[in-house]
């Protein structure tokens, strides 16, 4: 009995230790992101149309948005009330970039092209079902806020703009 104790405290060791172990380092996959740094007017832009209450500001949505016109992360922020605040701004940008982190990863190392790979644009433009309807027209001012955020130049006077349209 004692015997097989042993292997079996044995045999369970080694599971947990090869199950514990970390991959090599040529399988782990390395994203790459939009830069953050330049994010701010894209998180403007996003907020003022897609994060509101009845849309991405919403905790029920899978892509949730936080900031001025939605939810808030500060308990005593409301809606509608003070700026968006630094972190709101990171999370909605964690929010974005890890919705699909390997195919984000492929479009800006390529520079932001074919950013339809990206469910976000799909559904934002609208060739994907989307509640929200077509958010995006190609070359307009939103969508060229958030492609050349994606590309790796933001268009800050794109993402100015988009901020004027209802």
């Amino acid at each position: 009995m004692r015997g097989s104790s042993l292997f079996y405290s044995v045999f369970l060791i080694l599971i947990f230790v090869v199950a514990c172990s970390t991959p090599d380092a040529d399988s782990r996959t390395i994203t790459i992101t939009p830069d953050r740094a330049s994010f701010d007017p894209v998180a403007a832009a996003l907020d003022r149309r897609c994060g509101t209450l009845d849309c991405h500001g919403s905790r029920y949505r899978n892509l949730r948005m936080w900031g001025q016109d939605g939810m808030r992360l500060g308990l005593g922020d409301i809606p509608g009330g003070a700026q968006t605040t630094t972190a709101e701004i990171d999370s909605m940008y964690s929010a974005i970039t890890q919705l699909e982190p390997e195919i984000m990863s492929e479009v800006v190392a390529d520079h932001g092209q074919n950013p339809e790979r990206l469910t976000l644009i799909r559904k934002a433009r609208g060739t994907e079902k989307h509640a929200g309807g077509a958010i995006l027209i190609p070359g307009d001012v939103r969508d060229r806020c958030l492609l050349s955020w994606l590309e790796g130049k933001t268009d800050g006077p794109a993402c100015s703009q988009a901020l004027l349209l209802p």
